[in-house]
């Protein structure tokens, strides 16, 4: 999963793991190492987080009602 997110994150509130990738940008979890890129920071570095932290951070799907014909 590598969505490629376009979401530019402020480093100012990230730790020093974080920033180089060796953190989830969410959780902060170091292990496994984070893989996921889900952003980047103002001088375009690549941000990373875990599987779970990724997914939630995913764009929710808009849901599209469809109306059956009235029998």
């Amino acid at each position: 999963m590598d969505w490629h997110g376009t979401a530019t994150f402020d480093p100012e509130g990230l730790s020093w793991a974080q920033r180089d990738g060796d953190a989830c940008v969410v959780c902060h979890k170091r292990w496994p190492r984070p893989r996921v890129h889900v952003g980047r920071l103002p001088d375009s570095s690549r941000v990373l987080a875990c599987l779970e932290c990724a997914e939630a951070l995913l764009p929710a799907v808009s849901a599209t009602v469809v109306g059956f014909p009235a029998r």
